[in-house]
């Protein structure tokens, strides 16, 4: 892999991010820091998982509630 990109956190987020990082890569070794651990460089494909949104859980609809008099 030769297009390493980089990633820099925010402020006090470096912990956070690194762990999200490597949650998501297929090899812990493609997660690489530099400037003291401030920013990371990692390939292609794992920059494109990490920057892209989440998908949207369902809201789970409220269920029904009984009332006294209803028997079903």
């Amino acid at each position: 892999m030769t297009d390493w990109q980089p990633i820099v956190p925010g402020a006090g987020e470096a912990q956070e991010v690194a762990r999200l990082l490597l949650a998501l890569a297929d090899d812990p070794a493609h997660v690489r820091t530099q400037r003291g651990g401030s920013e990371f460089l990692v390939p292609p494909y794992l920059a494109e998982k990490f920057t892209q949104p989440e998908p949207e859980k369902p809201k789970r609809q409220p269920r029904a509630r009984r009332t006294k008099g209803s028997e079903s």
